[in-house]
């Protein structure tokens, strides 16, 4: 039985949730229902945010699924600003959200929180509707599905002792981005070579804005995530010739921040089921981000022999 919100906006003023600092995934609320929600509608262009403009599939911009997850963590976030975000849980990437003719586009994005425990469970969706020629009826398509999970305490510190010195052989950022397919912004891998069955890739310095304005907090560390994928995608390419792109996380969590200009590696090991967990550490050792269970599905057909020859040679492929 469909159940109807008698108030979709839970009796709440709306306009009074201060969203200023919430990130820039996190546009207006515009509901906070029983059974919805809390709601929140998001207009993103790509001839504004970077990490739209430099994310780009044959010409047509497309949403980073790593902003993706950081949408929930913001959304959540309102939700409870009290508490922390231990994780994005379960995320699935079902449908690549595309930015047609480099038009603005609005992302409506839901959080329904639930106890779990002492925590709280913030179940999300990313939807976003369009007008077919030939029918007036806006289509929508559900993207992304997970959940946050919400703590009282910070996460726990990690560390990670494996070695990040860079290999004999390696596959360099040139090689890399003549394969992948983004701008600036979204060329996180410097250099990237094999380790114990996996692969290590090195976060690129100087990079551009991620996204504007530029001091919007971030609650997931996109990038660093954004590391990990590309890492495991150069792993990919070295043992089967194919690209992919991203279709499920058990777990994206973020523990700590960078700390200065110091170089940051994703450590990636591919798990017999064919999934991937990528931890990404700092020089010291603390892991900033870990990525658990990441699963990926190819594109169609293998890449030309030159494109893929140095990453396979590199990997070991």
């Amino acid at each position: 039985m469909m159940l109807t919100e008698l108030d979709p906006t839970g009796g709440l003023d709306v306009t009074a949730i201060d969203t200023s600092g919430a990130g820039p995934m996190v546009g207006s609320v515009t509901g906070m229902g029983v059974y919805s929600g809390l709601t929140v509608e998001t207009t993103l262009d790509p001839a504004v945010q970077p990490f739209l403009h430099d994310h780009q599939i044959d010409g047509t911009a497309v949403l980073p699924g790593v902003m993706g997850a950081e949408s929930f963590a913001e959304v959540a976030g309102l939700a409870a600003p009290d508490l922390h975000v231990a994780g994005v849980e379960r995320m699935d990437f079902l449908a690549p959200v595309k930015f047609y003719r480099g038009q603005p586009r609005t992302l409506t994005i839901r959080a329904v929180v639930r106890k779990d425990g002492a925590d709280l469970v913030a179940d999300c969706v990313l939807a976003a509707s369009r007008v077919l020629k030939g029918d007036p009826a806006p289509q929508w398509t559900t993207h992304f599905t997970g959940s946050v999970r919400l703590i009282a305490q910070a996460p726990e510190r990690e560390t990670d002792d494996a070695p990040t010195h860079e290999a004999a052989e390696f596959v360099g950022h040139g090689d890399i981005y003549r394969v992948y397919f983004h701008g600036p912004a979204y060329q996180v891998l410097d250099e990237a070579w094999p380790y114990d069955g996996g692969a290590i890739g090195r976060f690129a310095a100087g990079l551009p804005a991620n996204h504007v304005p530029s001091e919007n907090p971030t609650r997931t560390e996109p990038r660093l995530v954004e590391l990990c994928f590309q890492t495991a995608g150069a792993w990919e390419i070295g043992h089967t010739g194919m690209m992919a792109l991203p279709s499920h996380a058990d777990l994206i969590r973020t523990l700590r921040r960078p700390k200065g200009d110091g170089q940051l590696f994703a450590i990636v090991h591919p798990a017999e089921d064919g999934s991937f967990n990528c931890r990404v550490v700092d020089a010291a050792g603390d892991v900033l981000v870990r990525l658990d269970g990441y699963r990926t599905m190819p594109l169609p057909g293998a890449l030309a022999d030159d494109l893929q020859r140095p990453i396979r040679a590199a990997m070991g492929g």
